[in-house]
C-alpha cells in the first residue's frame, strides 16, 4: 500500500461531532428503559405525550444523520456495493430480531411481518426513492444549466442493468410473499399451506443468496456508479462529497464500522421502545392504530433514508438504488422465512396476503419502479403522490 492508503486506516481522534449523537441516543435509550419516563409520558395529557414524542423522534433522527455519515464513510472505504450492503446487513439484524423479539414475547399478531414489510416497501419505494429521484434529477439538472449545455446523455441515471436486476427481484418476490397467498387453494386464510410455506422460504432464502453472491462477484460492475459525466461536472461531484463529508471524512474503517452499528442498535430500540407511546398519542387524537406501524417503520428505516437522500445529493444514484432496494429486497426475502418458521416455534397463524386496496397499492407502486434510462424528476414526483396517498388512507 502506498503511504496516503497506509494513512487512511490510522485511527484519528474521536471527534465529538461524530460521538455526541451517539452518547445522547444512549442517554435517551437509558431513561426510556430503566426510569419510570415512559409510564409518566403515558399519564400526561395529550400535548404532553406530543411534545415527548417529537423529542424522542428528533433524537432518532439526529443519531439517524449519524449514522448516514458513517454509512458514507465505510462505502468510501471499501467501495460499492460493499458499503450499501453494510449498512443493509446492519439494519436487517436489528429488525429481525425485533420483529422475532415481538413474535417470542408479544401478543400473537399474525398479520405483523405482513404490516411490516408492507410499510417498509411503501417508504422506501415510493417516498424515499421519489424524494431521491428529484434530488438527482435537480441536481444534475442545475449543473447541466449552469455549463450552458444541457445534453440529455449527461441527466442523472441508474446503472440501468443493476436497477433491472433489483426490479425482477422485488417484483417477484413482492407478489409471491403479499400477493398470490390471498388466491392459495391450500388454506382458508390469506396463507400457503405448510409444504408450499417451506417452498416460499427456501426460494426466498436462496434467491437472496444467488443476488448477494452475483452483486459482489461477477456482477459487482452492474451496481456501481454510471461514468457518463463531462470531466467538469464529474469534478463538481467530488467536490461537493469533499467539502460535505465533515469530521466522519478522517474516521479509520473499524471505527466508522462500530460507529455505525451501534448507532444503528440505539435507533432501533428507541423507536421500537416509542412504539406505545406512538399509539397512546394516535389514539388521543383519533387517528387509525395502522399509522403506528407506519411511524414506527419510518423511524427504523430512518438512517438507510437519509444516507439515500445523501447520495442522491452527491450525484450517485445508483448508491441510493442500492440502498433503498437493497433494503426492499433483504426485507422481503429475510423476513418471510424468519416468520415462518418463528410462526411454526411459538404456534403463531402468520397471514401474508395483503389487503385488496394494500393489493391495489402495491401493483401500482411495482408498476412505478421500472427503472428509466434518465431521470427527469417526474417519475420521482409521481412516487411521491402514491407516497401521499397511501399515508392519506391510513390516516382516513
Amino acid at each position: 500500500m502506498t503511504e496516503p492508503e497506509t494513512q487512511r486506516w490510522v485511527a484519528p481522534g474521536l471527534s465529538a461531532a461524530q460521538l455526541s449523537p451517539l452518547l445522547i441516543g444512549i442517554a435517551a435509550l437509558m431513561a426510556i428503559e430503566f426510569s419510570d419516563l415512559m409510564v409518566w409520558l403515558l399519564g400526561q395529557p395529550t400535548v404532553t405525550v406530543l411534545s415527548g414524542l417529537a423529542v424522542l423522534s428528533g433524537i432518532v433522527l439526529l443519531l439517524s444523520k449519524g449514522v448516514a455519515d458513517q454509512a458514507d464513510r465505510v462505502a468510501e472505504l471499501i467501495g460499492q456495493p460493499f458499503g450499501t450492503l453494510v449498512l443493509t446487513a446492519a439494519v436487517m439484524t436489528i429488525e429481525l430480531a425485533l420483529v422475532a423479539s415481538t413474535m417470542l414475547t408479544g401478543e400473537a399478531n399474525p398479520t405483523l411481518a405482513r404490516d411490516s414489510m408492507f410499510s417498509v416497501v411503501m417508504i422506501a419505494l415510493t417516498g424515499v426513492t421519489g424524494l431521491c429521484n428529484v434530488i438527482s434529477a435537480l441536481r444534475q439538472r442545475g449543473q447541466l444549466a449552469s455549463s450552458g449545455h444541457l445534453d440529455s446523455s449527461q441527466m442523472a441515471s441508474p446503472n440501468l442493468l443493476g436497477a433491472l436486476t433489483y426490479f425482477d427481484l422485488i417484483s417477484t418476490m413482492c407478489v409471491l410473499a403479499l400477493i398470490i397467498p390471498n388466491f392459495s387453494r391450500s388454506t382458508s386464510e390469506a396463507n400457503f399451506s405448510e409444504p408450499v410455506n417451506v417452498v416460499l422460504a427456501i426460494v426466498a432464502i436462496g434467491v437472496y443468496a444467488v443476488f448477494i453472491s452475483g452483486q459482489v462477484g461477477g456482477y459487482r460492475e452492474l451496481y456501481t456508479e454510471v461514468q457518463d459525466l463531462r470531466p467538469d461536472l464529474a469534478l463538481n461531484d467530488q467536490s461537493t462529497k469533499d467539502a460535505s463529508s465533515g469530521d466522519a471524512s478522517g474516521s479509520p474503517l473499524w471505527l466508522a464500522s462500530v460507529l455505525l452499528v451501534m448507532g444503528l442498535l440505539v435507533v432501533c430500540l428507541i423507536a421500537e421502545s416509542m412504539g406505545q407511546l406512538i399509539e397512546t398519542g394516535i389514539t388521543d387524537l383519533g387517528l387509525p392504530s395502522s399509522l403506528a406501524g407506519v411511524i414506527v417503520a419510518t423511524l427504523i428505516l430512518a438512517p438507510e433514508a437519509l444516507n439515500a437522500i445523501q447520495a442522491a445529493s452527491h450525484g450517485e444514484v445508483q448508491r441510493s438504488i442500492n440502498t433503498l432496494y437493497g433494503s426492499v429486497v433483504a426485507t422481503v426475502s429475510l423476513t418471510v422465512p424468519a416468520v415462518l418458521i418463528l410462526g411454526e416455534i411459538t404456534g403463531t397463524d402468520v397471514i401474508l396476503g395483503l389487503e385488496p386496496l394494500e393489493m391495489v397499492l402495491l401493483g401500482l407502486t411495482l408498476f412505478m419502479l421500472n427503472p428509466h434510462v434518465r431521470l427527469t424528476g417526474i417519475e420521482g414526483m409521481m412516487k411521491l403522490v402514491v407516497f401521499l396517498f397511501w399515508i392519506v388512507l391510513q390516516v382516513a
